[in-house]
């Protein structure tokens, strides 16, 4: 959330109906989410909840863990963790989406690899894929890495 040297919210604040509709999500789901501490809203004098900008962004980072398979409990962690870090949640999110789709192309590649690899005698394919197995087990340990899981244990 940017505050002012004032203490004031800068930027657009939307009620919880608007960011529902802007983020393709329920009210319901906006409340729920606020329950568990995934967003923070802002209280005007009347009580009315707001909503800075940068929860669409937190929107979209909780939507893009959740196609990751991780537990609400998992995605607030690293919405918290998130916060506390100098770069922007959307920034992040798109990093995401972007490994998502890499590992998506290179998945592919690898089924149409497969069929041509069965051609090959024994050696001739441990020479084609020891380099693949390599590269494959530097990116395996990358992403133990980067959810936090130690592959070595």
């Amino acid at each position: 959330m940017k505050i002012n040297e004032r203490g004031e919210c800068i930027g657009k604040l939307f009620k919880i109906g608007e960011l529902a509709e802007l983020a393709g999500v329920s009210k319901r789901t906006i409340d729920y989410y606020t329950q568990l501490g995934l967003l923070e809203p802002l209280r005007s004098e009347s009580n009315y909840r707001y909503y800075p900008e940068e929860s669409l962004e937190y929107l979209r980072l909780i939507h893009v863990l959740k196609k990751q398979n991780l537990t609400l409990e998992e995605i607030k962690e690293r919405v918290q963790t998130m916060k506390n870090l100098s770069f922007s949640v959307e920034e992040i999110a798109n990093k995401i989406e972007h490994l998502q789709e890499q590992m998506k192309h290179i998945q592919e590649e690898v089924l149409e690899l497969k069929p041509l690899l069965q051609h090959l005698n024994k050696q001739q394919m441990k020479l084609m894929t020891k380099p693949l197995a390599q590269q494959g087990y530097g990116l395996l340990h990358a992403l133990a890495i980067l959810l936090g899981e130690n592959p070595f244990i």
